[in-house]
Parts: C-alpha cells; sequence; structure tokens
C-alpha cells in the first residue's frame, strides 16, 4: 500500500517514491510513454521533471503520457530557471555542443520573466493549467532570491502554480527564500542525498526540519553505483571499496528482506529524518519494480546504522575538500550524463 506524505507545510501530499523523469539509456517514444504509464498505474502519482531534460521534449511527451488521465491524478513537480538559448546573461551551469558543431550553454537564470516564461512554456508542454509544485533549478548568484519568490507568488496567485519550491539551495539561500515568501511556506527543498552522497545531511536538511520545509531527494541511487552499476573504468582502488561496502552491508540486508539492492538504497533515503520522498529514474519496468519495492520496505535502526557506518568512508570522499579518486569518478559519470542529455536533445532538434 502507498502511502502520501504531507510536502512540508503546504497542501500538496506525494508518495515516498517519485518518479523521476529524466532518464540516462535512450529509449523510444512509445516505451518511455508506456514506463510514465506504468509507474502510475503503480501509485507512483508524482512525477519529478523540468524544462531541461531533454530540453523541453521530455515534458511534452509527459504531456502526452498523462492525457489518459483524469485531471488532477497526477502531481507535477516541476522547475524552472535555466536557459539554453543564446543568451549571455546568467552564470553557467554546463556546456554542450549542438548538431552543427556549435558550442552552446545552460545558464542560470531565475530573473522573474525568466521564470513565467518556463512555467507559461512548460504548462503548455505538459497540456495542464497548474504546475502542483515549481522549484527553482538551481540558485542564480546574478538575481536576488526575493525577486524570484515574488515572481512565483504572483504565478501562485494567477493559479499557475500550486506550492514553492527550490533546489540545490544552501541552508542560507533556504532561509532566504522563505523570508522573501512571508506567510506562504516554502513547501519543498530538492537536494542530491544518497549513501553516497551525504553532504545535504550536514547542511541544507537540518534546517528543512527547522523550517518545517519538505525534502525530496533525488540521485537516491548515485547514478546507479548502489544498484551495483560499477563502470569498469573506475579506479579498481575505489570499486573495491565500493563492492565490499555493498557485499559486505548492502546486498546482505537485501536479501534478509528479500529485495533488490536498489530497494534498500532507497528505503535508506526515505527513511532519513526529514526526507519526504526520494526521486528515482527508471529505463525500463524491471527498474521500476525494483525500486516499488523500497515502498513497503521498513528497515529497523540497526540496519540504519549498519548502512550508514558501511559507506561514510565514500561519503567522505565524495565530500573532501580537494577532489579524491571517487569524486573524479562522480564528475566523469556527470559528463557521461551531460553527454546523453546532448544526443537526446540534438535526436529532438532533427525530428
Amino acid at each position: 500500500m502507498i502511502v502520501d506524505h504531507l510536502l512540508g507545510r503546504g497542501g500538496l501530499s506525494v508518495p515516498g517514491l517519485v518518479f523521476g523523469s529524466m532518464t540516462r539509456r535512450r529509449t523510444s517514444d512509445e516505451e518511455r510513454i508506456a514506463l510514465v504509464r506504468g509507474a502510475v498505474d503503480r501509485g507512483l502519482i508524482a512525477i519529478d521533471t523540468a524544462p531541461l531534460y531533454d530540453f523541453g521534449a521530455v515534458e511534452t511527451l509527459l504531456g502526452e503520457a498523462l492525457s489518459v488521465y483524469s485531471p488532477g491524478r497526477v502531481r507535477i513537480l516541476g522547475k524552472a530557471g535555466l536557459r539554453w538559448d543564446d543568451a549571455a546573461r546568467g552564470q553557467v551551469l554546463f556546456e554542450f555542443q549542438d548538431e552543427a558543431g556549435v558550442r552552446r550553454q545552460v545558464r542560470k537564470d531565475s530573473r522573474p520573466e525568466s521564470v513565467r516564461r518556463d512555467v507559461e512554456q512548460s504548462l503548455r508542454r505538459l497540456k495542464v493549467d497548474t504546475l502542483d509544485l515549481l522549484q527553482i533549478h538551481h540558485p542564480d548568484p546574478d538575481t536576488p532570491i526575493v525577486e524570484t519568490m515574488q515572481a512565483l507568488l504572483d504565478l501562485r496567485a494567477e493559479g499557475k502554480i500550486r506550492e514553492i519550491g527550490v533546489s540545490n539551495f544552501s541552508a542560507d539561500q533556504i532561509r532566504a527564500a522563505q523570508a522573501a515568501l512571508g506567510d506562504v511556506p516554502l513547501a519543498s527543498l530538492q537536494p542530491e542525498f544518497s549513501l553516497l552522497r551525504r553532504g545535504a545531511e550536514r547542511d541544507s536538511l537540518s534546517v528543512c526540519r527547522e523550517l518545517k520545509v519538505g525534502v525530496l531527494a533525488y540521485s537516491p541511487l548515485a547514478w546507479g553505483l548502489l544498484a551495483g552499476a560499477i563502470p569498469a573504468n573506475i579506479p579498481a582502488s575505489v570499486a573495491g571499496r565500493l563492492r565490499a561496502a555493498l557485499a559486505e552491508c548492502l546486498v546482505p540486508i537485501a536479501t534478509t528482506h528479500r529485495v533488490k539492492p536498489a530497494a534498500v538504497a532507497l528505503a535508506w533515503v526515505m527513511a532519513w529524518p526529514g526526507v519526504t520522498a526520494a526521486i528515482a529514474g527508471s529505463s525500463s519496468f524491471a527498474q521500476l519494480d525494483e525500486q516499488c519495492q523500497a515502498l513497503d520496505l521498513s528497515l529497523d535502526a540497526d540496519e540504519i546504522d549498519a548502512l550508514t557506518r558501511a559507506f561514510a568512508g565514500l561519503d567522505h570522499a565524495f565530500g573532501a575538500p580537494r577532489p579524491g579518486p571517487l569524486v573524479r569518478v562522480v564528475r566523469r559519470l556527470r559528463r557521461m550524463a551531460g553527454r546523453a542529455l546532448r544526443g537526446l536533445g540534438a535526436r529532438h532538434r532533427r525530428q
């Protein structure tokens, strides 16, 4: 049985597992639509998306996939504040090469006019009148948070968004966002959080608990590493440490509960104090079913503690001030994901 959880102090509730619409593996549109509908039919009625995903194509695909459901059946968790046009304004988040071989840039842009444009374009692509949640995708150092939050308050008053959230914000930025919203609660923070990436635990999660802000953890499987997908090009010493933590702790717990290792990694995130839900993307029905096992999995205190200790050293390597071998692995995986995203964008533009 899937139980919904209230997201912060607002009126939106979500399942403990949110379906992530950004995929890394190329599949046909028909397969992706079927997977989205399969997730909803399994009870994953909250879907995370963003204009950046496949440069708008994912939202368009979601609009088609979700058109078979009655209005309000699915909760759409959107984002805004990144642009990939030719404008030279905004801090660069990453660069890519388009199909013509031209270097393009994705920039942070949370100006009111940019946020409004993003929201209105998302509504058109998704074929809905309201986004259940709108989060600022990345903090924009060139735009005062108070200006961005006022734009979101205006969109909320117009009925175009229901709840307001942020993503990748620091503790201080979360406080500034809530202060700018006044009596309107900041519904959510979307941070990266997993057994292998615990920086949020030391920074933003504590302030979210203090302010009663909901938490939607992304990359809870650490790009598949916690599901056992360890690339062959990872340095042997790092791969050995990962395999040891998996084999000596995570896999035995999964075996005890008769679930897949991915479900245990997700359940650890979902059980963390203050975390409302984990966002996980699937590229197959097999992955989707493995992840759904986490919804019925209750780890006891000893298991949670054992997992926390088993991966603690790796977490330290991820968060080290100087790039360690595991940090380099993460960067390499992110570059791989970026290349996949660029390829998907080029395919969409050719259509």
